[in-house]
């Protein structure tokens, strides 16, 4: 039950990492796997891979926590690839019923972890506004021009990755203001057309695009992850004030009513309902945002069974 419980919450951190604004980092935090998570794959060292040769590889796939990390991964990995079309054509055709969703979701975190992780002191609270600036900042970064050239996958997988592991920052909206989005999805799409349809100059192509996007993702997941490890081990209550900060500053970027104002680069602003240009479908967004909120609530006494 277990490891089953873990496969789903992966399955929920890559469905939050296909949206842009939505980091699958606040999905681990709020489940409770964010820590071991991070300590998992900072056991990923090669010095411990090594040691299969004295001690076999059952020894060696309990010390890295195996079980925990096929589980988690599985569920991203099976998210993606089950969901990307769907959350695609919901965010090109029904963006308010897939933003209300999700900023129902990061309210509900951002209450969450304030009482259930953090003490109240003003320390606290100036790190909770420094995180809060900082991810707003980043939000305000415009897309770029669509890049493909190898080098540039590489740094945006290692950037993208360190984002999607930060709860607040979303690694899928790097990858637009990084210009790297579509080609990234489109190349998922790709892949999975060329099981049925197998074409060799497309696949060698596909292959070394999506190839070299996830050796940069290897690279940064192993260098971030060491890094807030050691920042919650040594500093937890400011790392989680920071992490919640980012949470907050992202939540304009989540708010389900969202006006284009250059479509070249698809930059939005947050707008009020009757500002919103379209049928604002508010009966709807207020359902889905307390669908979100309450789903928040199914997931936390999911850790009663992790614990079992």
């Amino acid at each position: 039950m277990r490891y089953l419980i873990l496969y789903l919450k992966g399955m929920l951190m890559g469905a939050a990492d296909l949206v842009p604004g939505v980091s699958g980092g606040t999905i681990a935090l709020i489940t409770g796997i964010y820590k071991e998570l991070l300590e998992s794959i900072n056991l990923l060292s090669l010095s411990n891979l090594k040691l299969w040769k004295q001690q076999g590889l059952k020894s060696v796939w309990k010390k890295i926590n195996g079980p925990f990390l096929i589980a988690v991964f599985g569920g991203i990995l099976s998210s993606i690839l089950l969901l990307s079309r769907l959350l695609e054509w919901l965010n090109e055709n029904h963006p308010l019923v897939l933003w209300s969703f999700f900023f129902g979701l990061l309210i509900a975190s951002i209450i969450y972890l304030f009482r259930a992780e953090l003490s109240f002191s003003m320390l606290n609270v100036l790190y909770v506004c420094f995180g809060a600036v900082i991810s707003f900042l980043v939000t305000q970064l415009n897309g770029g021009a669509n890049q493909s050239s190898l080098w540039y996958l590489f740094l945006s997988g290692f950037i993208g990755i360190s984002a999607m592991i930060l709860p607040g920052l979303s690694g899928a909206y790097i990858l637009v203001v990084m210009g790297v989005y579509q080609t990234v999805l489109s190349n998922v799409r790709i892949a999975q057309d060329l099981i049925f349809n197998f074409d060799q100059t497309q696949f060698i192509n596909t292959a070394s695009i999506l190839g070299v996007f996830i050796l940069g993702i290897l690279v940064g997941i192993m260098v971030f992850a060491k890094f807030l490890s050691w920042l919650l081990n040594h500093y937890p209550q400011r790392s989680i004030a920071v992490l919640v900060g980012l949470m907050i500053g992202a939540l304009h970027k989540v708010w389900p009513w969202q006006n284009t104002v250059a479509d070249s680069v698809k930059e939005t602003l947050a707008v009020l309902p009757h500002e919103y240009n379209g049928e604002p479908q508010i009966f709807i967004v207020i359902t889905l945002m307390l669908i979100g909120f309450g789903i928040l609530f199914l997931i936390e006494r999911s850790k009663t069974l992790l614990t079992q």
